[in-house]
């Protein structure tokens, strides 16, 4: 099976959060400045809840790619030192 990238998962459901808060504001009868603002912080809120399985693998995603190119680092500094 192929999974999607989580990058990618995560970040369209914040778009979708956002747009649902967006169009509850507007519905509402929110306008302007004050709509962004409050969808922003309303989307953010209930992300930190509902998507935290999505950031979590998000994170693990790119602590595992930074520490391949830490161990590639490693390694390649052990060589130059073996060589010297």
């Amino acid at each position: 099976t192929r999974t999607v990238n989580p990058f990618i998962s995560y970040t369209l459901a914040r778009i979708v959060l956002l747009a649902i808060f967006l169009g509850l504001g507007y519905l509402a009868g929110l306008r302007g400045a004050i709509l962004l603002i409050l969808s922003f912080l309303g989307s953010g809120l209930v992300s930190l809840i509902v998507l935290n399985n999505q950031r979590s693998q998000l994170g693990a995603r790119i602590a595992n790619y930074f520490s391949r190119i830490n161990a590639k680092i490693d390694a390649n500094s052990r060589k130059e030192d073996l060589c010297d």
